[in-house]
């Protein structure tokens, strides 16, 4: 039965922390739309849900990082979400422009 109970708050967990991650990954998503406009949309979207994935798949792996180093808890999310929104974002453009000609 306890292992039950623990595997339920695991899961609770889980879901605030992927909550945190995806709005974070947005900001930053969003943040590297101010500094780094796109003229082609399609382009730009790919970016942003990019950016989004992954902040919720390796943002999980800085924010423990970031939590066992500072012990910040649930704001080393916020801030391992933000970084990865916006770096995989800058890594997709990156990948977008020496893999596809600019029309």
């Amino acid at each position: 039965m306890e292992d039950q109970t623990s595997l339920a708050a695991l899961f609770a967990n889980m879901k605030e922390q992927m909550t945190l991650l995806a709005f974070s990954g947005i900001g930053g998503a969003f943040f590297r739309t101010v500094l780094a406009p796109e003229e082609q949309w399609k382009r730009r979207i790919v970016q942003g849900i990019s950016g989004a994935l992954s902040a919720i798949f390796l943002g999980g792996v800085l924010a423990h990082v970031i939590d066992a180093m500072t012990g910040a808890g649930l704001l080393s999310y916020l801030a391992a979400g933000f970084l990865m929104g916006s770096g995989g974002e800058l890594a997709v453009k990156a990948m977008q422009d020496s893999l596809m000609v600019k029309k």
